[in-house]
């Protein structure tokens, strides 16, 4: 299945291009993700946890990342699998920046396979409002990262403790889109309503 997105930063384009080079970064601002050692030979080790409901999944496997300096765009590859679920989950994601008035504009195509139990949610608008709403919360974490990096002073640090990782609630963010649809419609139907 493929899907294609895009969000905008408040930043110029070659600070956005320095933070998607920055895996770290980019794998603390997305939700259930997080680096499970340092990379080896170019593998990133991962992990995704995801929460719907009753069902808790953790995936675990590794990816590789490429960048294109010349274009500002790169592509990640990756698999990972779920032991408790027996699904696995293979992929890859494309993504570049570009200048979009005062911020830049991120571009992202991801072509994805799931299988197992879980790729019954694959199937219909499902995955595709999921990885709206998960964009959407990516954008806004990555953004409100980049904001505040560019309004403090760089100075020296101690050293950062690891992100706690936190699953992605899958039906959280379901509730949240339908909430939002429902919204839309009620508006719509009172705008039509005869005076």
């Amino acid at each position: 299945m493929q899907i294609d997105q895009h969000f905008e930063l408040p930043v110029a384009p070659e600070q956005a291009w320095e933070a998607f080079k920055n895996i770290e970064l980019l794998v603390e601002c997305l939700p259930g993700a997080a680096l499970t050692g340092p990379a080896v030979e170019g593998e990133l080790p991962l992990r995704f946890d995801v929460k719907m409901g009753p069902i808790s999944t953790n995936f675990l496997g590794a990816g590789r990342v490429s960048f294109d300096d010349l274009t500002n765009s790169g592509r990640f590859e990756g698999a990972a699998a779920d032991k408790r679920t027996g699904s696995r989950v293979k992929g890859a994601a494309s993504f570049s920046v570009a200048a979009q008035g005062s911020g830049s504009r991120v571009e992202v195509s991801v072509d994805y396979s799931l299988t197992g139990s879980l790729a019954q949610f694959s199937r219909g608008g499902i995955v595709r409002e999921l990885a709206s709403a998960l964009t959407a919360q990516f954008a806004a974490n990555l953004s409100t990262r980049l904001q505040a990096a560019v309004a403090s002073e760089p100075a020296a640090a101690a050293p950062a403790a690891p992100p706690v990782v936190v699953p992605l609630n899958a039906g959280s963010l379901l509730r949240q889109m339908l909430k939002a649809r429902w919204q839309r419609l009620w508006n719509t139907l009172l705008r039509r309503k005869p005076a």
